[in-house]
């Protein structure tokens, strides 16, 4: 019986987020204020993004 271990969101930085949804970095800050993006606030005041989150909104994006 395998038991199933929960595995850790993989964190993007912000380059990261936005290089996967094609988008310029700044974009990514109006996505948070229009509620299209939740941005995570690391202790050093970086905004990162969780990986899910952003494959989700590709896939909204980009379903056409």
């Amino acid at each position: 019986m395998a038991i199933a271990v929960p595995r850790k969101p993989k964190i993007l930085r912000r380059g990261e987020a936005a290089q996967r949804l094609g988008v310029h970095p700044n974009t990514l800050a109006s996505w948070i204020e229009r509620g299209w993006l939740t941005g995570v606030k690391m202790p050093n005041g970086e905004v990162r993004f969780r990986e899910e989150e952003v494959a989700a909104l590709r896939e909204r994006i980009y379903a056409q």
